[in-house]
């Protein structure tokens, strides 16, 4: 029993002995289950979510110092023991967090309760934000999301759907968020059932776009009736239930007390000002009010007015809203006031623009999602030859005029986005300029060659980092794929597809990935041999991860026949790797170590590369089940040789997982530890939830010998895991794993297995992980 484990444990007991409190009572005071509670006492959890630590210290009323002790011992953070493992972040959580805003929320204390004292009734469960762009919709949601998370247990999750102009995407884009499978047709069951594990909070950003799938979200909150969504959308859904609650511009005037906080419209414009202009003098209130008052309190328009204080006056921004939006805000007679508003301010703030400002703006409705500087450089044509304009100059004139929104990125460099209200003013001048059209074709093709770029470097060194910014760039791979299949652009919209489908496997993506490249196949029918055989390759294995193996071995069995008469040893031995699998999946072994056997022949001419050493490690796997263990130790060994060179850390662990598995079929546990400890080391780090899942089955398989409770831990929590990233093992491997736990479950009276089965399944991932850290490193074999 890790001593961690024990510590946080005896103290919850010794501190709700002290208050005189139940485990039952305690449960309910922290709204957390009493099975929790139970399971910390007895030593079960070594480290407990945030959230349930801080709701435990409000219950057992724990403050100051003692607090931050306590929330640190909850983390794991105990010097006494070994630092708890790194658990990287799935792609999912990554997607699902909600954003931390930069700047604080001025003048909505009232909405704030009203929206959070309806999103906390059970019976209030479709909460839809009603305002028209730049009023505030999204940044007042998710203050209220943040500040409710304690009362849903079952988590909260943000989607945004401004990527997608697809309703029917709304559904697999929820399950995306919370790392569910999404089996195409299926994803309404499978949403129904991890919704209905605890009270959950679901933020759709920006539906207004997607109003035709609301008979979809009302079908999902009659199946799932633990579920609260909080949407933001121009118009309401109308659905039954729906509460709709106005978001109405901040007030402009003062009240009566003249000794009173500027108005909240007023105290946005100061701090927006104060921050692009530190030496701001605040003295002219009565013009910024002027100011606050001629865009309709409207937070966005404010805040592109309150930008350019840091090129003039308050007096001259005053005069020059009094000219422009006059007769701006009286035009547009069938647009709602403060709709004819925002576009006034927005001509206002385009006309404020020189040229190369201006044709940059237009250059950047083409993104979805965020966007770097070279992709703005590149799109825009700045960089062309022709053009002497540093792309950084204008796009720091567009962030400075609050047209453009400048955030971390989750590989340390910047990223750029427009608002969903500020790209479709973008695509209204672009396409008035006749520009929009070419646009989208060089964003289409800047990312292409970025997925191709990419392509190969998943399978090496820095395939981590490229996975994190193929997924900053979702978005803009969905825009170029959706353009390219619908103006008829087959051969761009297979590559596409045949480049991304490794990460559609790292991302869960398993149903979008599939959908895709079923599309693309249709539309490129005609396309080069090599593009559609790289096609059949990514759907192949997108099938044989779902499950799907008989559609992995049709796939193989076409790219043999397309290929006959063609001297292509990559393309020959990627046919015959899916061959192989199908046959492997279905327990023949003999035709697998054939078709693989093949398959490593061709790669012979090849060199040393990732095709070559997972060709050893495929025939080795083959190997392993058919008996041949002394064989298939060798071709591990030799792939492990070539993974390690090329630093794919992925694959390292695969190989040496079944390393590992080879030297128990042959009776040598010590060795099996050696190899599977490296392993655990490894995919700790990894934002990979397959090579984690992986990992902790082989740590089970091997703890089948010595502590079975443990390995029938570790296997629950692997399966809780793999149904999060619809991931199922390899057949391979589920064979292997299951004859070790067999042996586990003999070893345990009564219902012990499953009941520690079911304890594995609610660990925390990162509890998991640290128990089979700790496993291994306290193997005695």
């Amino acid at each position: 029993m890790p001593s961690q484990a024990a510590n946080i444990g005896s103290q919850v007991r010794t501190l709700r002995l002290a208050v005189g409190l139940t485990q039952a009572e305690l449960a309910e005071n922290a709204g957390i289950s009493e099975r929790t509670i139970s399971d910390l006492e007895r030593g079960l959890r070594g480290t407990i979510y945030p959230a349930t630590a801080r709701r435990l210290a409000a219950a057992l009323d724990i403050a100051g110092d003692q607090l931050a002790d306590f929330l640190s011992d909850a983390r794991g953070g105990d010097a006494a023991r070994a630092p708890a493992p790194a658990i990287a972040q799935l792609p999912s959580d990554q997607r699902a967090r909600l954003p931390v805003p930069l700047t604080r929320l001025l003048g909505r204390e009232s909405e704030v309760a009203t929206v959070l004292e309806l999103i906390t009734d059970p019976g209030a469960r479709l909460v839809t934000l009603v305002g028209p762009g730049g009023i505030g919709k999204t940044r007042l949601a998710i203050a209220v999301a943040a500040t409710a998370q304690v009362d849903f247990p079952g988590g909260t999750f943000f989607v945004s759907l401004s990527d997608t102009d697809d309703p029917d995407m709304v559904l697999p884009l929820i399950a995306t968020a919370l790392g569910l499978p999404t089996v195409l047709g299926d994803v309404h069951s499978v949403l129904a059932r991890r919704l209905g594990e605890g009270r959950t909070l679901v933020m759709l950003d920006t539906l207004e776009h997607l109003v035709t799938a609301a008979p979809a979200i009302a079908r999902l909150l009659e199946a799932a009736p633990e579920l609260t969504m909080l949407a933001t959308s121009r118009s309401a859904l109308h659905l039954r239930g729906e509460h709709e609650v106005p978001v109405m511009p901040l007030p402009v005037g003062r009240t009566a007390d003249e000794e009173s906080a500027p108005a909240p419209a007023v105290e946005l414009f100061l701090e927006r000002a104060a921050a692009v202009a530190p030496g701001f003098d605040a003295a002219t209130i009565e013009l910024v009010a002027d100011i606050c008052t001629r865009v309709d309190g409207v937070p966005l328009a404010i805040e592109l007015a309150a930008a350019r204080i840091k090129f003039i006056s308050v007096g001259e921004l005053q005069k020059q809203l009094q000219h422009r939006l006059e007769p701006l805000v009286g035009g547009a007679r069938d647009l709602p006031a403060r709709q004819r508003t925002m576009r006034g301010t927005h001509d206002w703030s385009y006309a404020l623009l020189g040229a190369d400002e201006m044709r940059l703006f237009r250059s950047l409705a083409a993104f979805r999602g965020g966007f770097g500087t070279e992709a703005a450089e590149t799109i825009s044509g700045l960089a062309e030859p022709a053009s002497v304009t540093d792309v950084m100059d204008p796009l720091s004139v567009l962030v400075d005029s609050n047209l453009v929104v400048l955030e971390p990125g989750a590989t340390g460099e910047g990223r750029h986005r427009l608002l969903d209200i500020t790209r479709e003013y973008a695509v209204e001048r672009s396409v008035a300029a006749g520009e929009f059209d070419a646009l989208r074709r060089r964003h289409a093709d800047y990312f292409l060659a970025r997925a191709e770029r990419a392509e190969p470097e998943l399978r090496g060194r820095d395939q981590q980092q490229w996975h994190a910014r193929l997924l900053e760039d979702e978005g803009n791979f969905r825009a170029a794929l959706t353009w390219a299949l619908e103006v008829g652009q087959g051969e761009i919209a297979l590559r596409f597809a045949g480049a991304l489908w490794m990460f559609w496997r790292w991302a869960g993506m398993f149903a979008e990935g599939r959908a895709w490249l079923d599309a693309a196949l249709a539309a490129g029918y005609d396309c080069p041999l090599e593009v559609r055989c790289q096609g059949f390759w990514g759907a192949g294995w997108l099938a044989f991860h779902a499950g799907d193996y008989r559609r992995t071995g049709e796939l193989g069995e076409e790219m043999l026949r397309l290929l006959a008469g063609r001297d292509d040893a990559l393309l020959g031995r990627n046919a015959l790797t899916l061959v192989g699998s199908a046959a492997l999946a279905g327990g023949r072994n003999e035709a697998a170590v054939a078709a693989y056997g093949e398959a490593l022949s061709l790669c012979a001419g090849l060199g040393t590369s990732w095709h070559l050493a997972t060709s050893q490690l495929n025939l080795g796997t083959a190997e392993l089940q058919a008996g041949r263990g002394t064989e298939a130790r060798g071709h591990f060994e030799s792939a492990r040789v070539i993974y390690e060179e090329l630093g794919d850390q992925h694959f390292t662990a695969r190989v040496l997982i079944q390393l590992g598995y080879s030297a128990l079929s042959m009776g040598q546990p010590a060795k099996a530890a050696i190899q599977i400890e490296r392993a655990m080391e490894l995919v700790a780090g990894l934002s990979d939830g397959w090579s984690i899942a992986e990992g902790l089955e082989a740590v089970a398989a091997m703890q089948s010998h010595t502590d079975p409770r443990l390995a029938a831990q570790l296997g629950g929590a692997a399966e809780r895991l793999r149904e999060r990233i619809d991931m199922r093992p390899h057949p391979s491997d589920a064979r292997i794993n299951k004859a070790h736990l067999e042996r586990a479950r003999g070893q345990m009276p009564g219902n012990a297995f499953e009941d520690s089965w079911n304890e594995g399944r609610r660990m925390a991932l990162e509890s998991a992980v640290g128990l089979a850290l700790k496993a291994e490193s306290n193997t005695n074999l």
